[in-house]
């Protein structure tokens, strides 16, 4: 055998374990700030749940912040790419009013399944200094905002606004902001009294959504 290919052939197991390692160690990380936010995602917790020694993450990731916003980034590319997947028939409604009502359920749904993992998201974009991660994180956030767009666009024929693509865009990002403060805010002003409930809230939105593009 060729020694260069020897030596080729001995490196790849090693790879694969630290790739399968690494891989872990952002499952874990993900897990507990799905579960507990970033108070919970302690290295020893995530050593301890990826199955490795709390060194290993130290091998792989120059400090916690790394390997947090490693986790944050593989976290909103698993989650790009699967509504690549599915947003096409889940928005697919025969008005534009009735897509809107599944994208603002939608919403609600992945605010309120996942809110200690948002919340994280949310502090550690805007408290961090990498402005290389906080861009790229931008990036992705931005890219499904597109898609969004991209399948309201259909409607068009109900669309009276001039510029329908930044009206859409206004509006998802509306939409977004405010589900995002009703479900992660106790304290926001979409709670002062008398509190809308979430059956209040969709039916408002979708009519201001609406209301608006015509």
């Amino acid at each position: 055998m060729n020694p260069e290919n020897l030596s080729h052939a001995s490196h790849a197991p090693v790879q694969e374990r630290s790739r399968s390692t690494a891989l872990r160690l952002l499952s874990a990380t993900i897990a507990l700030l799905d579960e507990s936010g970033l108070e919970g995602a302690l290295i020893p917790r995530i050593a301890e749940q990826a199955g490795v020694a709390p060194a290993s993450v130290y091998r792989r990731f120059a400090d916690k912040n790394a390997l947090l916003r490693a986790a944050f980034l593989h976290a909103l590319k698993e989650s790009n790419a699967s509504s690549s997947a599915t947003l096409s028939s889940h928005l697919r409604g025969d008005t534009l009013a009735a897509s809107v009502k599944k994208l603002i359920d939608m919403l609600f749904d992945q605010y309120q399944q996942h809110p200690h993992f948002l919340r994280a998201l949310s502090q550690f974009i805007d408290a961090d200094t990498d402005r290389a991660f906080v861009g790229e994180a931008r990036a992705i956030i931005r890219a499904n905002i597109d898609l969004i767009v991209d399948l309201l666009l259909p409607h068009r024929s109900e669309i009276r606004h001039a510029a329908p693509a930044l009206a859409l865009r206004f509006l998802v990002l509306n939409a977004t902001c405010s589900i995002e403060a009703y479900s992660l805010d106790p304290n926001s002003m979409w709670h002062v009294e008398p509190c809308l409930s979430r059956a209040d809230m969709t039916a408002q939105l979708v009519h201001g959504f609406v209301s608006h593009l015509a």
